[in-house]
């Protein structure tokens, strides 16, 4: 089948990543090859995108490399992270921004921070930064932890909000990570989800509340993804063989560009939540804080009655413990007690807590720090706070997709 061109963003690419021709030598998973030229390239924006109001110019992109081929898990596999190894060595830093297009090109990100700085800020004095859609906020108790899965099926019913702003972030038809619309187009995840711990990409899509073997939306393929090139530079993409350490868990996020919004068969979509920091991390914690995921059912402490595919999660608030690593000024992990296991990661911790429009992201779900029933004490596990920095790109994002 002749592979559909795209002319979107400014840019020429092959919608299909397939890049094999038929008959040749396939490459090695993970293989990938220089790009042929390194000229910079610029995005292409919105007619009537905020940063043109604001003076400033559309992003640009600088060519570095190629993926050439995808791992292919075979289902049932998990990229769940439960052990956080100490590090060993000099931490590499983070904060250069990376971005692979539709035909696996990888780019560097030229956009100065001021100018996502002032873009952030214009969306939230416009009111742009909450969700899609307003709702009453659930009731509101203690979550412990403490060895207890208190975690429950939260199933369709074509009418429940924010449940389907979530979804599954796969490879294949199985449950694999999970991810949060914050816009029509865009999925905040975990970083680590992109890989499948040899150092090899993999290449999901993504399904809106799926639930089982209901799809109430259509699977969706990405386009564009961005992340922090501090988790590769830190070799994290390969946790399975360096082990995933403390630095990894500094820059263990992915935002996905979808090349549609998710629509159900009636042409109904999922809407989306908000994007919401707080510079104090007590502040943060006060918040009544929920979160969702998709357990893979063949993990060490996935649900009783697990069904694959399925979301799951208290239905009351979860605890948030001791925050660390600062990174900026900024304490960019904590602990909480949101009952989880493998294929929760990259799922949405969010709140209502912060006031209209909501409900509103906070952070991102990433690692287990124990195994279902050896868990003790209220918040053993991991979650990456969306800080200013990330807040604001994210921002960006939303004033272009």
């Amino acid at each position: 089948m002749k592979p559909m061109m795209l002319k979107r963003y400014g840019l020429t690419f092959l919608a299909s990543l397939a890049l094999s021709a038929c008959g040749a030598q396939e490459p090695e998973p993970g293989a990938s090859e220089p790009v042929t030229s390194t000229q910079v390239q610029t995005l292409e924006v919105p007619s009537d995108w905020v940063g043109h109001q604001l003076g400033l110019s559309a992003p640009r992109l600088r060519p570095l490399e190629k993926v050439t081929r995808f791992a292919r898990p075979e289902p049932g596999e998990l990229p769940s992270i439960r052990k956080i190894e100490s590090q060993i060595g000099l931490e590499k830093p983070g904060g250069q921004m990376r971005a692979m297009g539709p035909d696996g090109t990888i780019y560097e990100v030229l956009v100065p921070e001021a100018d996502a700085e002032k873009v952030g800020t214009a969306l939230r004095e416009r009111g742009l930064s909450g969700s899609s859609l307003p709702s009453e906020q659930p009731r509101s108790e203690s979550g412990w932890s403490n060895g207890i899965d208190s975690r429950v099926r939260w199933t369709n019913s074509g009418s429940d909000w924010p449940r389907d702003t979530i979804g599954v972030v796969s490879p294949n038809g199985s449950s694999w990570c999970t991810g949060t619309l914050f816009e029509g187009r865009l999925v905040l995840t975990a970083f680590h989800c992109l890989w499948d711990g040899n150092g090899n990409w993999v290449n999901p899509q993504f399904r809106a509340g799926q639930d089982g073997a209901t799809q109430p939306y259509a699977a969706v393929n990405h386009t564009w993804k961005y992340w922090d090139q501090g988790f590769v530079d830190n070799n994290c993409h390969k946790w399975k063989t360096t082990g995933y350490r403390q630095v990894c868990e500094q820059y263990d996020w992915a935002v996905l560009v979808l090349a549609d919004t998710p629509t159900s068969s009636t042409g109904v979509t999922p809407g989306y939540m908000g994007v919401f920091y707080n510079s104090s991390d007590s502040g943060l914690a006060a918040y009544s804080t929920y979160h969702y995921g998709y357990p893979g059912c063949g993990s060490g402490g996935a649900p009783s009655g697990c069904v694959d595919n399925s979301m799951w999660g208290q239905s009351f608030t979860c605890d948030i413990g001791s925050f660390f690593n600062p990174v900026g000024g900024w304490n960019r992990n904590f602990y909480h007690g949101c009952d989880m296991s493998g294929g929760h990661s990259g799922g949405p911790l969010y709140s209502w807590s912060p006031g209209a429009n909501g409900p509103y992201l906070l952070a991102v779900n990433i690692a287990e720090s124990c195994t279902g029933s050896a868990c003790s004490g209220t918040t053993p596990n991991i979650a990456f706070r969306i800080d200013k920095w990330l807040g604001d790109q994210m921002m960006y994002w939303r004033s272009i997709y």
